[in-house]
Parts: C-alpha cells; sequence; structure tokens
C-alpha cells in the first residue's frame, strides 16, 4: 500500500492543490460578499409589490462574480469534461489517500503493539 501511496502522491498533489485552495476561496469570497444595508432596506418594501410584477435584476457585485468563476474552476466546469474527469479523479485521490494512509497508520501501531508485547513476554 505505501508504494502506491508513495507512487501516486505526486501525481495528484497538484490537482488536490487546486481543489483545497478554489474551495477554501469560494468559502472566503461568500463570506466577504456583503450586500450594502441600503439595498437590504430595499428588499422588505420589495415583498410588498403585486405578484406578476417581475423582480428587478440585482446588480452583481465584483465578489459574487469573482465566487461564481472559482466555484466554476472548483467544479471542473471551466475546462469542460477535462476538468470535470479531473475533478472526479481528485476526489478519488482524496478518498484512497484517506483510506490508505489509514491503513497505513493501522498496521503500523497493530505492528508496534505486537512488538511491545513479544518484548513484555
Amino acid at each position: 500500500m505505501r508504494r502506491w501511496h508513495k507512487f501516486l502522491a505526486p501525481w495528484f498533489a497538484l490537482i488536490l492543490f487546486v481543489l483545497a485552495l478554489t474551495g477554501v476561496a469560494t468559502q472566503m469570497t461568500s463570506l466577504l460578499d456583503t450586500r450594502p444595508a441600503a439595498s437590504a432596506a430595499k428588499e422588505g418594501k420589495e415583498a410588498k409589490a403585486p405578484i406578476d410584477a417581475k423582480p428587478a435584476q440585482k446588480p452583481q457585485s465584483a465578489m459574487r462574480s469573482w465566487n461564481r468563476w472559482v466555484k466554476h474552476l472548483h467544479s471542473g466546469e471551466s475546462l469542460g469534461p477535462v476538468g470535470i474527469a479531473l475533478n472526479l479523479a481528485g476526489g478519488l485521490a482524496i478518498l484512497f489517500f484517506a483510506a490508505s494512509g489509514f491503513w497505513m497508520y493501522l498496521s503500523m501501531a497493530l505492528r508496534l503493539r505486537r512488538g511491545r508485547r513479544a518484548r513484555l513476554r
């Protein structure tokens, strides 16, 4: 298992780094995107508008458009089918590295435990 872990890690390091970076950027841009207080007060008045009235188009903030772009990059949609395949491979790589890392840790801990028991006898 260690051999596979060691062989695959460099290949997926860049993909996983991009996924992690864009995931953090998506969350940060969502947190930093705040509406001005004046527009929030206007929305309360818009709730009383007639049912047939079309809702006014809200102007997009620069942070929201940046967030949309980062989400497309994070999901792989901006690179088309290749990006989606890389995104899927990155997700599977995370699962593989988590499971193989846990397996290596567990086997090491059991080996150390057996060694301690053998020394005590």
